[in-house]
């Protein structure tokens, strides 16, 4: 799913939210094999009951009507007063209560008229059943013409059990127990859209991103909505994520239609959808045309690419082609933007004329072609980028890797991976060096990664042997060089818990307008052990130990505008050393280091992080000189985040936008 398709998932869930109304008189849409094929009466009965008293139920009465459907309604109606006009008319008057399974319609007043087929409810009319729950001022709905209304209707959806509670034979149970004892709105999922050519990091407040493509769990609000037989519309309809008020975003679509079209399957067109900052900002996303329909997904995304690509480059994503069971293909053909509106290219080195940027109709076009599969224990994945159709240039646009995974038991390794892999224009980064190439390379290693606890020390542990042929620069000259190369690399990193505050025992909203979870301060040490032997065909070989360690402290809580938010981890490191590598790529430098990682909230949501390593040995031509640097500025909220990070060492950027999920506690309120 593109990136820009992904908010519209709020108003598929509208669409459960309503079947879940219809439901009650089983008309939701896609109920076509509700007894099918059977030739019985239309009827709907009535159990009419005192609220404080176990009176028996009333008589039952049937509708015939001449439609192709079969629906069977069941009832039960409890009030303080009810009436039976003529068998016709039945009023429900006072603590109106209709069950329906686990189902529970409550109003004010409830009327059903036989000889039109009209069912109405009126006064603060609430439904729940399972996670769903919806509130409205008005509902009437025509049981003979399929058609009806809402008014001034709130909502909240579970999308996880949306479909079981939907189901007419639907007791959920297990949902109800689980709602009912529920008293925390819990951080659970999320959405991410990101642009730019860096790997963004995992959310460091949170300590973790749950950005799953989806969020389970919305509030909605419309001032109508029209029920038709195959759907419903909506003049104006508004979504959030946010389990709180004052709600910090949502998503209005304006002219909502949600029909079916086949198959029971639903097609939604919105003709203007807008995504509210704060109920303030209002950005225009456009129109929409969505749901099961994948053709009508929007397919483009942008691209920052100023290595390969000169600049901004538009990609089209296409559908995953299934080439048999166990293998899928993906292509995505891109326009370089900012290569055809400078009309040259800075990408490419001619051996011949290094001077030559003239470029051609073929250079503003590229292509990647991603290649995915699965066969028992084994997985294959394979990238392969190209930035231009040039054919003097294909071998320095072209950049793959192929690696093959197989999971295995060792004798001693136990639980372990087998790689395979192949690889041709990888970029490198290392240390002080900067960027390097390896021009070629393939081989094969045996990983074993594994996590433990040793009374209050946390560890991770890495363990990597393998061999491979590498073409790659030579060290001391800008040349390259092909040799084979066997290695054995180990990694422990241990984490252990000095201090840390105790949490509040209470939950309060309050606490949450920065961070959608609780913040608790803390200091932790941390102890990073790497080693590694490397034995090349040229006889040369190369071993190193590096030892890094120190603090890493947490202070405030996140709950004020100014300076309530510091991280700091300083973690110096000592490396020793023998023989050199004749490789640039994998030669250890930087032998005395120290890295540095701080964030501090500037003030409100907005957060500066900061990550970079220096090098501080002495002996080095290098010293003083900083590398891996990472930048970036957030803006920090509950329901959302946004975040631009630079990494200037690299000449690589980009940014990201993440929409937070929530599971709803019994404080989440429909009306907002």
């Amino acid at each position: 799913m593109a990136a820009k398709e992904k908010y519209l998932l709020f108003f598929n869930l509208g669409v459960l939210g309503l079947g879940t109304l219809l439901s009650l008189f089983e008309i939701a849409i896609g109920k076509q094999n509700f007894l099918e094929n059977l030739e019985i009466d239309k009827h709907y009965d009535f159990a009419v009951g005192n609220l404080n008293v176990n009176s028996k139920h009333g008589p039952t009465e049937k509708l015939k009507v001449e439609k192709k459907e079969n629906i069977f309604l069941t009832l039960k109606i409890f009030s303080d007063k009810q009436y039976d006009y003529d068998q016709n008319i039945y009023l429900a008057e006072g603590n109106v209560k209709a069950t329906i399974n686990n189902g529970i319609l409550r109003s004010d007043f409830l009327s059903y008229e036989k000889s039109t087929g009209i069912l109405s409810a009126k006064g603060n009319i609430r439904f729940k059943k399972g996670g769903q729950y919806f509130k409205g001022e008005e509902f009437e709905f025509n049981l003979l013409e399929k058609e009806g209304i809402i008014r001034n209707a709130y909502g909240i959806l579970d999308l996880k059990n949306v479909l079981n509670d939907l189901k007419i034979d639907s007791v959920s149970e297990q949902i109800v127990l689980k709602n009912r004892f529920q008293n925390e709105n819990t951080y659970d999922d999320g959405i991410e859209f990101s642009f730019g050519n860096i790997k963004f990091p995992q959310n460091k407040i949170t300590r973790s991103d749950k950005s799953s493509g989806s969020i389970n769990n919305w509030r909605f609000k419309a001032d109508s909505i029209k029920i038709i037989e195959n759907g419903w519309t909506s003049n104006r309809i508004n979504f959030t994520n946010d389990p709180f008020d004052p709600h910090q975003i949502s998503f209005e679509g304006i002219d909502v239609i949600a029909e079916e079209y086949e198959d029971g399957k639903l097609l939604i067109t919105s003709s203007k959808t807008n995504l509210i900052l704060e109920s303030r900002t209002k950005i225009f996303l456009g129109k929409r045309i969505f749901g099961d329909k994948k053709k009508n997904k929007n397919k483009f995304e942008l691209m920052f690419d100023s290595k390969d690509r000169d600049g901004l480059t538009v990609i089209r994503r296409s559908d995953k082609t299934k080439i048999n069971n166990n293998l899928n293909l993906e292509f995505q053909p891109q326009f370089l933007i900012n290569r055809a509106i400078i009309g040259k290219t800075n990408s490419y080195s001619d051996s011949k004329n290094k001077d030559n940027k003239n470029i051609n109709l073929s250079d503003l076009f590229g292509l990647n072609i991603v290649l995915k599969g699965d066969y028992k224990d084994w997985r294959l994945d394979s990238v392969n980028d190209l930035s231009t159709f040039n054919t003097t240039r294909i071998t320095s646009g072209l950049r793959h890797s192929t690696s093959f995974k197989k999971y295995l038991k060792l004798p001693i390794l136990q639980d372990s991976t087998f790689n395979i892999f192949t690889t041709y224009r990888s970029r490198a980064w290392n240390g002080t060096i900067g960027e390097t190439e390896i021009k070629s390379a393939y081989g094969g290693f045996i990983e074993k990664t594994k996590y433990f606890e040793t009374g209050d020390l946390k560890n991770s542990l890495n363990i990597r042997i393998g061999t491979a042929k590498y073409e790659a620069e030579k060290l001391e000259k800008s040349q390259m060089i092909n040799l084979w190369r066997s290695s054995i690399f180990a990694s422990l990193y241990t984490e252990y818990q000095i201090w840390k505050d105790n949490p509040k025992s209470i939950y309060q909203k309050d606490d949450f307008l920065l961070a959608p979870v609780s913040i608790i301060p803390e200091l932790v040490f941390r102890t990073n052990i790497n080693s590694a032997y490397f034995k090349y065909e040229d006889s040369s070989d190369q071993g190193f130990l590096k030892l890094s360690f120190g603090p890493e402290i947490r202070l405030g809580k996140l709950q004020r505008n100014f300076m309530d938010y510091t991280k700091l981890s300083v973690m110096p490191g000592f490396k020793i050393k023998s023989g050199d590598s004749p490789f640039k790529f994998d030669n250890a430098v930087d032998l005395k280091t120290l890295d540095i990682s701080f964030m501090q909230q500037i003030y409100g949501p907005m957060i500066f992080d900061i990550s970079s390593n220096l090098n501080i040995d002495k002996s080095s031509k290098n010293y003083g000189e900083y590398y891996d640097t990472k930048l970036g500025l957030l803006w920090h909220k509950r329901a959302y985040e946004f975040g631009i990070y630079y990494h200037p060492n690299n000449e690589l950027g980009g940014i990201y936008f993440r929409i937070n999920g929530f599971n709803f506690a019994d404080s989440a309120k429909a009306v907002f």
